[in-house]
């Protein structure tokens, strides 16, 4: 379901990992964003681990992020789990079109949050400070194949970026789209019909143009499951799982939990050798799949 980061361990996973190896560089860059004021531009959100990082190879690019949506307590991460319709919107396209979280970063035209009392479309000034974070994005993700333009501003802005540096971006294509936030949907039951629509399009165009490879090419961290909702789909799928004490990485051979009260007993194939990790049944279990064909 939508919006894990109203669950307190799963977002305490996102904190934690926020400098893993695939998301350092991109908030190394947020970082530097917030520390640079020479565009008298604020904060940002950070990347969360759950999404691909420098590994995505969809850009979902949408115009400025929502103040409203900072979390009150801990680290301000932008994610497609996020506690708000446009995060649930985003992460049901997502699912729905088969494009798993890992595939993709989220990124903002204007990756600052707007100035108070800021509303509508972004201005012409907004756009072009947005376009050097982007050129330095684009640098960081080298993968990337497709970016869906969530509303008329990402189409005006990637046109600046196109501009700028068109050998950047002619590896990338653009797919006009609607942005994921309920406003999005204003209009005449017609219109909101029409840009569903095309929401939904844009997210199979960008699946088309960036389908996985035949053949295993190893592990890709896909997703987190609780150890309780562990099934037989998950046998033999590369699971990571700690206790907080050790932690077991390798081919799930067994997931045993006598009752919904007991400790869940997860066997895992770890360099040839059976390993068992009792672990309590709300624990997050990372869950890998090769990436072959779908």
């Amino acid at each position: 379901m939508p919006r894990k980061m109203t669950d307190p361990e799963f977002r305490n996973s996102q904190e934690s990992e926020l400098w893993a190896e695939h998301v350092a560089p991109l908030n190394s860059l947020v970082q530097d964003l917030r520390a640079d004021s020479s565009e008298g531009t604020g904060t940002l959100p950070f990347i969360a681990p759950l999404h691909g990082g420098t590994d995505a190879t969809v850009l979902c690019l949408m115009p400025a992020p929502d103040a409203a949506n900072r979390a009150e307590d801990g680290e301000d991460i932008f994610s497609s789990e996020d506690d708000n319709a446009a995060a649930e919107a985003l992460a049901t396209l997502l699912e729905e079109s088969g494009i798993d979280a890992k595939e993709v970063v989220l990124w903002h035209a204007y990756p600052w949050y707007r100035a108070e009392g800021s509303s509508g479309r972004l201005t012409g000034a907004e756009l072009n400070a947005g376009v050097e974070p982007m050129s330095k994005l684009l640098r960081l993700v080298p993968n990337l194949r497709a970016v869906i333009l969530m509303g008329k501003g990402p189409e005006e802005f990637w046109a600046k970026v196109a501009k700028k540096s068109p050998q950047a971006v002619t590896r990338i294509t653009a797919i006009p789209s609607f942005s994921p936030a309920p406003l999005s949907l204003s209009g005449t039951a017609a219109q909101r019909s029409e840009r569903i629509a095309r929401r939904s399009e844009a997210m199979r165009e960008a699946r088309k143009i960036v389908q996985a490879p035949r053949g295993p090419v190893g592990p890709r961290r896909e997703t987190m499951v609780r150890a309780e909702d562990l099934g037989p789909e998950h046998l033999r799928r590369v699971i990571e799982v700690s206790d907080g004490n050790q932690t077991l990485h390798g081919p799930l051979l067994k997931a045993f939990q006598p009752s919904p009260e007991w400790r869940v007993t997860l066997t895992v194939d770890v360099a040839g050798q059976r390993r068992a990790l009792g672990v309590t049944p709300d624990t997050w279990v990372r869950v890998y799949r090769g990436a072959g064909i779908r």
